[in-house]
């Protein structure tokens, strides 16, 4: 090893001259790479040291490392491990004994820096010095990588960076449009599990209501799999979240305001019964969220929301990462929105997590020591290279000046401000978005539903699993097509469940009296008890009783006696109607004919008064008749006795 700046000048041309006569291979076996395997990372009374791997074939091949002047800002540094710096150098120098340094068994090459030389160098001034070790073979750089030592400033008070998590919990529909339901209740806790697995605080989820619906459903009987996720889910935090992942904005702009509340009601409901506990007040937003949509989450109880960094304003885009951002609904409320650190994600994201989690260990020691509040990182676990995360949390867990937080906590922090003080506002960048196709066609099948409901009881049973059928054709993962086949199958359905209902033919009945009963056959061939609407009208029979009642008809046959009455004799039909009976659904018609041959006690009065008038007309007619007979004999006699 070279250690005194003079020597290393000198390894430098003396190893200059040796490569313009050492024969070169090709470029394709020029192949050196470093990988960093662990390092110091804050200097203290000891020497750093750095251990390497080092890939490399070839004989003509030397380290060489320089040492730059402390940066004390995260981003300074971020840029020196972007494009490793060649300026404000410090210390150089180059090893060429690679092999003498060589430890245990393979590639790793372990080096201390020359304390005696460099350390008071490296010592003066607080900050992160970087560290640029370069692979040179046969004269060329072939493989770079940037650290960096840690000098601390005894006079800085360090706050702290935590992390939150949330993760994304959702299953497929597991409502079919063939009314069945599909779900594995033992891979959905072990899916849980999985994600949920070695994550050091309370993580944020989205969970959908309609999985824990799907498993508790007799079909599945998956009750004491639900306890595994009450299990699992103890100790985490919850999204508000409508019944089935839905498409907020697409429902807004169908004028379905109405329904989106429904779903976040019914989500929170099934949650409460299933999980025993309520979610936050916290969204995660849809892409194509804007203003108007923002607004009815809030009426949803929304009171804030985790965003992707692409839906913020371009000025807040730095702050949203660690700052809760406020984002304006279209009656310009503020609502507090946080987004996923995408650049730790990305950072995180590499083939030598040792150097990204040392370079990221580095930024967040500088950005500490120049915050003036608490920041927080959101890392989403689904988007995040857990082994990343695993070796970012094992160097986190040396300091306790990291930690973590919740979602919760962290959109109750203050907002942030510009560099003048004023909070940051702006609205939502929402993707276009198209209306809902079929919204219409899933409002008019509730209505079926709702009327079809009060035609059983209980309603739970056949009702239910319709009610969820409905209910999922409003999934996001339905296009118009899918949603249709939900609907239609809730029709036919209740079509099925509404037929053979008859009103029976009978031959034509005759009264013989004003009053009499009327018998009536009805048909319910259902299996199961129906309540109806039963209507009878006429144009010339009353019905004492009223013309309209409720009824519950029995499986079989219904027979029924209808009191009515008649003014007149003559011929009379009386037409039956069964609805629902919320007279929405119409079941059956059916007449029976009539014939009166009564006569009313009016009509008996005027007969009798014929009969009388008639019958004093006939006897003044028979008198006159007989009086002028009895005066043409007279005449005759009188005529004879002349003669």
């Amino acid at each position: 090893m070279r250690r005194s700046f003079a020597p290393v000048m000198l390894a430098l041309l003396l190893i200059a001259p040796l490569g313009s006569v050492v024969a070169r291979p090709a470029a394709a076996q020029i192949s050196g790479q470093i990988e960093l395997v662990a390092q110091t990372r804050w200097i203290g009374s000891d020497p750093a040291v750095f251990d390497l791997r080092v890939r490399s074939a070839v004989d003509d091949r030397l380290l060489e490392i320089r040492i730059h002047a402390p940066v004390i800002t995260p981003a300074a540094l971020q840029r020196a491990f972007t494009n490793p710096p060649t300026e404000d150098v410090i210390s150089q120098f180059s090893i060429t004994n690679l092999d003498d340094l060589t430890i245990g068994a393979g590639s790793i090459i372990s080096i201390t820096l020359p304390d005696e030389e460099i350390g008071e160098v490296i010592r003066r001034a607080p900050g992160a010095l970087p560290v640029v070790i370069d692979l040179i073979e046969y004269g060329e750089v072939v493989d770079t990588i940037v650290t960096a030592l840690l000098v601390a400033d005894p006079r800085a008070r360090r706050q702290s960076i935590d992390l939150a998590f949330i993760a994304n919990l959702q299953f497929p529909l597991a409502h079919l449009d063939d009314e069945t339901i599909s779900i594995d209740p033992n891979m959905v806790v072990t899916t849980i599990e999985d994600v949920l697995a070695e994550v050091p605080y309370s993580t944020t989820v989205t969970f959908t209501p309609e999985t824990l619906t799907a498993m508790a459903s007799p079909q599945i009987g998956g009750e004491e799999t639900i306890k595994g996720i009450v299990a699992t889910l103890e100790s985490h935090d919850l999204f508000a979240a409508p019944w089935v992942d839905l498409d907020e904005e697409a429902w807004r702009a169908a004028n379905e305001n109405q329904l989106v509340l429904d779903y976040y009601a019914l989500g929170q409901s099934q949650l409460e019964r299933h999980l025993g506990r309520q979610a936050t007040t916290i969204a995660r937003l849809d892409p194509n969220t804007d203003a108007r949509t923002l607004s009815v989450l809030r009426t949803a109880g929304v009171s804030g929301a985790v965003t992707s960094i692409e839906r913020l304003p371009r000025d807040s885009v730095a702050q949203a990462a660690s700052q809760p951002i406020q984002v304006l609904d279209d009656n310009g409320v503020a609502m507090p929105v946080v987004a996923p650190a995408e650049w730790l994600h990305q950072r995180l994201d590499s083939d030598d997590l040792v150097l990204a989690t040392t370079q990221l260990m580095a930024e967040f020691a500088l950005e500490s020591t120049i915050i003036d509040k608490p920041r927080t990182y959101v890392l989403d676990l689904d988007q995040v290279n857990r082994t990343g995360l695993d070796a970012l949390l094992s160097e986190m867990a040396l300091d306790n000046t990291y930690g973590f937080t919740t979602i919760s906590e962290l959109l109750s922090r203050p907002s942030a401000r510009t560099a003048s003080g004023t909070i940051i506002q702006g609205e939502l960048l929402a993707e276009p978005s198209a209306a809902i196709i079929g919204a219409s066609d899933l409002r008019l099948t509730e209505a079926v539903v709702n009327s079809y409901a009060t035609m059983v009881a209980p309603a739970t049973a056949p009702v239910t699993p319709l009610r969820d059928l409905l209910l999922a054709a409003g999934a996001r993962e339905l296009d118009a097509e899918g949603r249709a086949r939900y609907t239609s199958r809730v029709f036919d359905t209740i079509a099925a469940g509404i037929a053979g209902f008859e009103v029976l033919d009978t031959s034509r009945i005759t009264l013989a009296s004003r009053s009499a009963n009327v018998p009536i056959s009805i048909l319910n061939a259902q299996p199961r008890p129906i309540t109806v609407h039963f209507r009878v009208f006429s144009d010339k029979l009353q019905f004492p009783d009223g013309e309209q009642q409720q009824l519950v008809l029995e499986p079989g046959l219904t027979e029924l006696i209808i009191p009515v009455k008649t003014a007149a004799s003559g011929d009379a039909r009386i037409t039956i109607t069964l609805t629902s009976p919320d007279g929405h659904l119409d079941l059956t018609t059916g007449t029976v004919d009539i014939r009166s041959t009564a006569v009313s006690g009016l009509g008996l009065v005027i007969t009798i008064i014929a009969f009388v008038i008639l019958g004093m007309w006939w006897a003044r007619t028979i008198l006159r008749v007989r009086r002028q007979h009895r005066a043409a004999s007279v005449a005759e006699s009188e005529d004879d006795s002349g003669g």
